[in-house]
């Protein structure tokens, strides 16, 4: 396990490392800084499409094999994106970088279901999840450090792109079969029939629909959150990074405990909760006015709280598929989760609009969407149920 969640920080690391070299990166490569934000936008379509073609090649090979693969890509298209002379061929390789992100991820939580007993899962789940969390704490301030070295920008691609290669030993390592352990049973290959009738039942399509929704919410909101400090609460710039400390502080403990919850009282009462809790939060944070130092902590708590949902989505996820079936169906998710995000991230740009005093317009109905499809989650959730326990009953 903690291999995996090494992993599983490692991959959400590389997603959000241009976050806050994207001023740099321009200056470096001579382009408007708006344009930087394509770094991450060509990553997150490119996972989401890596892992439709993963469901399909990945499914019946071995999990070690998926890591290795998918993580020694990660780690050459990286280096290529430290190498890349202009913006373009940087597009290029964060493009096939983020193909080999996508199909990572899948085989980090199909390796967790299946090497931890369900009682124990969702907790498990949940370091994934917080992982990203960690990477916003952890990783985003040393990036920044790194960044500021006589390398500029290129330095931290570079240190992440050697976490990547350095992980491949350990991983075919520590995955591989112990002495006396009987090799595995070959896995059936995956063809475009069997995928279809995967994607054909009808639980499959509610746990995608689970991911998709709490992937299009969270993208909604937390985009906006810097813009929305600075010109609707009136705080400072010292004050954003205070928000994302606090975020990604508590999203460590947000998804461990929601992981915990799942587990204990059930998956229901966790998706209640985290309706309740993020209800609470949004409208405390976008609806009510206070000092700044109870709004800083509010909006940190919302970058925590968006996770949580995500928690309660991954955990349903791994009780969908057959065991011969999760490597194909945690590829799907993987799709579903950047295609979501995606789609949140484009739609809440056609919805907001900025004022002349640098406020953002119209973030209440962002606001209320979000919360929304916070309470579709536990019909999500009950429907699933439903449709398992049917299953099991044929």
């Amino acid at each position: 396990m903690p291999l995996l969640a090494t992993v599983a920080f490692a991959n959400a690391l590389g997603a959000v490392i241009f976050f806050p070299l994207g001023p740099f990166l321009a200056r470096d490569l001579g382009i408007p800084v708006e344009d930087a934000a394509l770094t991450t936008t060509f990553y997150t379509l490119a996972a989401g499409l890596g892992g439709l073609v993963g469901a399909l090649l990945l499914g019946g090979v071995s999990r070690r094999a998926a890591l290795l693969g998918s993580l020694c890509g990660l780690g050459v298209f990286s280096l290529a994106t430290f190498l890349a002379p202009n913006f373009p061929l940087l597009l290029a390789a964060r493009a096939c970088a983020g193909a080999c992100a996508g199909p990572l991820m899948a085989a980090v939580v199909t390796s967790i279901a299946e090497s931890v007993p369900e009682e124990r899962r969702n907790r498990a789940v949940s370091s994934v999840t917080g992982a990203y969390g960690l990477a916003l704490v952890a990783g985003l301030p040393l990036a920044l450090v790194l960044g500021a070295t006589a390398g500029g920008w290129r330095v931290p691609i570079l240190a992440i792109s050697g976490l990547y290669l350095l992980l491949l030993w350990p991983v075919w390592w520590l995955l591989g079969p112990r002495p006396g352990q009987p090799p595995p049973a070959p896995r059936p290959r995956v063809t475009l029939s069997g995928l279809a009738r995967l994607l054909g039942r009808g639980e499959s399509l509610t746990g995608l629909a689970l991911i998709g929704a709490a992937s299009f919410a969270t993208l909604l909101v937390s985009p906006h959150i810097a813009a929305y400090a600075l010109g609707n609460a009136g705080l400072g710039e010292p004050a954003l990074r205070v928000i994302y400390l606090v975020g990604g502080a508590l999203a460590v403990l947000t998804t461990r405990a929601t992981g915990t919850l799942m587990d204990r009282v059930g998956v229901l009462p966790a998706s209640l909760t985290v309706g309740c809790v993020l209800t609470t939060v949004l409208v405390a944070a976008f609806a009510l006015s206070g000092p700044a130092w109870l709004v800083t902590g509010l909006l940190g708590t919302v970058l925590a709280v968006q996770l949580a949902r995500s928690t309660v989505a991954q955990g349903s996820a791994t009780r969908v598929a057959l065991p011969a079936e999760r490597m194909s169906y945690q590829c799907l998710v993987a799709a579903t989760t950047s295609f979501g995000q995606g789609l949140g991230a484009a739609a809440s740009t056609l919805v907001v609009r900025e004022r002349p005093d640098g406020g953002l317009d119209h973030m209440g109905w962002l606001v209320g969407a979000s919360i929304a499809l916070a309470w579709l989650a536990p019909l999500l959730v009950v429907l699933l149920h439903r449709q398992l326990e049917r299953r099991g009953a044929e």
